[in-house]
């Protein structure tokens, strides 16, 4: 008696480039734009990064981070916030925005508002300096970019880091944005997944807390 093997095929998946969809227009505006106007740069490595694979991966990974928050927005009263001790988690982002002229809606675009997990992750990044203690210096910036991108893994962090060669050409900057970086980076992997924070209900814990709660306590 001859047995047969049945083999079964899989059907093939085709292989998707993380690169897919991005919109190459719109990340050359990013460059050109970024060194004269940050804010409108990242607006579009925005616009170049939202239909494309390497983002509908990191937003999966957020929405399952942050799936107690699903369809929750990060409500901004920056006139009630500074109200708040300038020890809480609000009040210290309130005054970090009231100084630096900063407006909570910069990053908010009309798809923003239609989607929870990017207006949480538009509002987050000022909240990010008030966790990790960066200042809006050009350095700490790269030091949140550092602590988003292990958080995040996403283009727009890449993006901003790709000017780091760059900033190094300036020998005062050298030695404390290497410091910043590595601060960033080590934040980011030590910390518990920020996108998962419920910031609309800590801002009046102190930051001290809000710091343990986050895993970022140790570097204080």
């Amino acid at each position: 008696m001859v047995s047969r093997i049945q083999t079964y095929s899989k059907p093939c998946q085709r292989f998707q480039s993380p690169l897919s969809g991005i919109n190459w227009s719109e990340l050359r505006a990013a460059y050109r734009a970024f060194l004269r106007d940050p804010a409108a740069g990242i607006l579009h490595i925005l616009a170049a990064g939202r239909h494309s694979q390497w983002q509908r991966w990191v937003e999966k990974r957020l929405e399952r981070q942050a799936a107690h928050l699903a369809y929750r927005t990060i409500p901004v009263d920056l006139n009630a916030l500074v109200q708040l001790p300038p020890d809480t988690l609000g009040g210290a982002y309130a005054r970090h925005m009231l100084a630096q002229g900063f407006d909570p809606e910069t990053f908010i675009t009309d798809e923003t508002t239609e989607y929870w997990l990017r207006q949480r992750t538009a509002i987050s990044h000022d909240v990010y300096h008030i966790y990790t203690g960066f200042d809006a210096s050009p350095i700490g910036e790269f030091g949140v970019a550092a602590y988003t991108l292990v958080q995040y893994r996403d283009l727009l962090n890449v993006f901003v880091l790709s000017f780091v060669p760059l900033s190094l050409t300036n020998p005062l900057w050298t030695l404390p944005l290497l410091r910043a970086m590595g601060r960033g980076f080590w934040m980011g992997m030590r910390g518990r997944a920020a996108i998962a924070y419920p910031v609309e209900l800590n801002w009046d814990k102190p930051l001290a807390i809000v710091r343990q709660e986050l895993g970022l306590g140790g570097f204080f």
